[in-house]
């Protein structure tokens, strides 16, 4: 199993975050892959935008995130979220 949130900012600004859970390991690059372009679609209109993809049980900060875009200010500082929340 496979935890994930996938977030869109514009200019710093959250636009969206979806959370997932993957039972099946086999469709994590598809899955990624269909999401990212679906989702860098409605961002690619705005001249900075960012993508971020977290694994939210990888322990270690340095590769529980990745990031792209076209706005790199908040792509080195990690951001926290509520593992308690509904659905995690």
């Amino acid at each position: 199993m496979i935890r994930l949130a996938i977030r869109g900012f514009v200019a710093g600004q959250k636009q969206f975050e979806d959370l997932l859970v993957l039972n099946d390991d086999s469709k994590l690059e598809s899955t990624i892959e269909h999401l990212a372009n679906n989702h860098a679609e409605a961002l690619t209109a705005h001249a900075l935008h960012m993508i971020e993809i977290e694994f939210l049980d990888e322990p270690n900060p340095l590769a529980r995130f990745f990031r792209f875009g076209s706005d790199p200010r908040m792509m080195r500082r990690p951001m926290m979220i509520d593992l308690t929340k509904e659905g995690i």
